[in-house]
């Protein structure tokens, strides 16, 4: 695969915040766009986002330098140059950036040249993105996993740093088992109608029905985390299913956005209550025994080891323990949650690392750690829907893409119904 032409501009993701959107054309005439998401809580080890600084545009927001350094600094080396694989393209980026963090050209300009190559190989091969990402996946393998819809965290409710602090808990999810439902259409189906029925029992508490950055319901009125909830207990009933045994509730807690360093304490503002690590995990056990919650995400601050491994000593043979913030897709941090058995399952999100193949990896060794892993989108996103695919492709068995009702949301699940349509035939 040859590249013949390059060009990156500054675009606006789902938050009006700037991010980079590169078109990339191989020899062959094949052209493609890589578009990058951006996150509102992110984690310390995450890859540099790179930003221009300067104040007079987008609050410092704008992603010019990063633009700059695809149209000029980079495309100088790439363009004319032959790869003949994703993983050698993808080399070459990270090692022109020389940096751990590619804090050089940037991770957010990286991944849109990464994106924007992988979906131009694919169409140039003449084979779905998702068939793809199973061959990149599947190299070297002895053994191959299958292409297979997930399991969809559909997002309902939320909080924190992406919805005005209406609880301390920053996303509750509903999950229709995969077991349960005879197809991916009839699960993200229920998961919709029980949005729609919580939206209704907001109205009827006269709560606001507005949404969050990720399109769920984000009710400043709500008294307590656990309000939550209830109504979406009741939702669940509302429309007709039955909590856990057919719909499960999945939430990220993003512990490190309330946490208090200084003091090293967890700082619930809506429960007003200032706990020490031990304590907080007792009050999230008694959380977890009352509800049919049976996956946690980021329960502990990302340096809270060994809050982490007092939560997964607790709980971590019943519910799914997962780490977002504590791993940020970073192989070497999944090694030492392995080494000190801190999770068993991992979030994995493109713009954390930086490239397509990193991705994978990640991945890769979750999966040979016996982690399950969980492909996510970010509270910045577009309509690149490219997420879906790297799901079904891969080895990881569940999505979450947030809620069922804003475009650069829908365009994941409707990718997932896509596929699933072309999967049968």
């Amino acid at each position: 695969m040859k590249v013949k032409y390059i060009k990156a501009r500054e675009i606006l993701d789902s938050r009006g915040v700037p991010t980079i959107s590169t078109i990339l054309q191989l020899e062959d005439g094949t052209t493609a766009k890589g578009e990058v998401p951006s996150g509102a809580s992110t984690g310390k080890t995450e890859v540099l986002e790179l930003r221009d600084e300067d104040l007079k545009r987008y609050r410092g927001k704008g992603v010019l330098s990063a633009v700059d350094n695809v149209n000029n600094l980079i495309s100088q080396q790439l363009v004319g140059k032959e790869f003949e694989s994703q993983k050698q393209f993808d080399k070459f980026l990270i090692d022109m950036d020389g940096t751990e963090l590619k804090s050089n050209f940037g991770g957010n300009s990286i991944l849109s040249l990464s994106m924007a190559f992988c979906r131009a190989t694919a169409i140039s091969k003449r084979i779905p993105l998702y068939r793809y990402f199973s061959q990149l996946y599947n190299e070297n393998e002895t053994q191959q996993s299958k292409i297979s819809l997930p399991e969809a965290m559909i997002l309902v409710m939320e909080g924190g740093e992406h919805g005005n602090w209406a609880t301390d808990i920053q996303e509750y999810m509903i999950v229709p088992r995969r077991t349960k439902f005879p197809s991916f259409s009839e699960a993200l189906r229920a998961g919709a109608e029980v949005f729609h029925a919580i939206h209704d029992i907001l109205v009827q508490k006269n709560y606001s029905a507005t949404v969050g950055l990720e399109g769920a319901f984000a009710p400043i009125q709500i008294q307590s985390n656990l309000e939550a909830f209830d109504i979406i207990l009741e939702g669940i009933e509302s429309a007709g299913y039955t909590p856990n045994d057919e719909i499960y509730i999945a939430i990220d807690v993003a512990a490190s956005e309330f946490y208090d360093p200084t003091q090293r304490k967890y700082a619930l503002k809506r429960e007003n209550k200032l706990l020490d690590s031990s304590e907080w995990v007792d009050l999230q056990k008694d959380w977890y025994e009352k509800y049919p919650i049976q996956s946690i995400e980021d329960p502990m601050d990302q340096e809270d080891w060994e809050g982490w491994q007092n939560i997964m000593g607790r709980i971590g043979q019943e519910k799914q323990i997962i780490g977002d913030d504590l791993l940020t897709t970073n192989t070497k941090r999944i090694d030492k949650a392995v080494g000190m058995g801190a999770v068993n399952s991992v979030l994995v999100k493109l713009n954390q690392i930086g490239s397509i193949t990193e991705t994978i990896g990640a991945i890769k060794l979750s999966q040979k750690s016996g982690f399950s892993s969980v492909i996510s989108h970010r509270s910045g996103e577009t309509n690149d829907d490219m997420i879906a695919d790297l799901v079904v492709g891969t080895a990881a068995q569940q999505c979450k893409f947030g809620g069922p009702d804003r475009g650069e949301r829908i365009a994941k699940y409707n990718r997932l119904l896509e596929i699933e349509n072309l999967l049968s035939g």
